[in-house]
C-alpha cells in the first residue's frame, strides 16, 4: 500500500516555546474540514488538561491551518494559552530534550502521533515509569484527561490516511536524540 501525501488531510499547526526552545505540533482533521475553529477550541481544552504538567514559560508563538491538498498554512486564532505550573527556573537542563508523545492508530490501521515538549514530567521518566518509558492514563490524571479529550471531543482527529485516530491510553516519554545532541553542543 502506498504512503499518503503529507497534505492529504487538513492540518492545524501550533508553534510554541518552552525552556528556551521552539517547537511545533500538528493535528490532522478530515480532508473536508475548512473551518479550523473546532480544532482550535479542542487544542485549547487539551492544553488546559495538561496545564498542571507544563512549565510556566510555555508560550504559544502562533497557530496556522492548511486545507487538505494544500501546502499553504495561513495564520488563525491561537487556542487558549496555558499558564503552566512547573517552575522553568528550577527545570533541569535535560528537561528541554524530553517530550511526551501521544500515539494513535486509525480505524483503517494508519499510525499517528505528536510530541509535546515542556512538561515537568522529566523526573517521572526515572521515578515512575517502571523502566517502560510510558506514563499510562491510570498513572496520571492529567494524561488521562488529555487522552479522553483527544478521543471524545469533537472534531475527531485523523491519521494521515484520513480515518479517525484512536489514541492509546498512555504517553511515551524519552529524550529526543536530536535535542540531546544540541544540548551536548552547548
Amino acid at each position: 500500500m502506498a504512503d499518503f501525501a503529507p497534505n492529504f488531510t487538513a492540518r492545524l499547526r501550533l508553534r510554541y516555546s518552552t525552556l528556551s526552545k521552539t517547537h511545533s505540533l500538528m493535528w490532522r482533521a478530515v480532508n473536508t474540514v475548512t473551518d479550523p475553529s473546532g480544532l482550535i477550541s479542542k487544542l485549547g481544552l487539551f492544553l488546559g488538561d495538561l496545564e498542571p504538567l507544563l512549565y510556566d514559560d510555555w508560550t504559544i508563538l502562533g497557530t496556522d491551518f492548511a486545507l487538505a491538498d494544500s501546502d499553504v498554512f495561513l495564520p488563525v486564532a491561537n487556542p487558549t494559552a496555558p499558564t503552566g505550573a512547573f517552575s522553568s527556573a528550577a527545570a533541569p537542563r535535560a528537561a528541554a530534550a524530553i517530550p511526551i508523545s501521544f500515539v494513535s492508530r486509525s480505524t483503517a490501521g494508519g499510525k499517528g502521533r505528536f510530541f509535546l515538549y515542556g512538561t515537568g514530567l522529566a523526573q517521572t521518566l526515572f521515578d515512575a515509569t517502571e523502566g517502560d518509558y510510558r506514563i499510562s492514563s491510570a498513572e496520571d490524571a492529567n494524561i488521562s484527561a488529555a487522552i479522553v479529550r483527544l478521543n471524545e471531543t469533537s472534531p475527531a482527529l485523523v491519521c494521515n490516511d484520513n480515518h479517525t485516530a484512536i489514541w492509546y491510553e498512555y504517553v511515551n516519554i524519552k529524550p529526543n536524540d536530536n535535542w540531546v545532541r544540541k544540548q551536548r553542543r552547548g
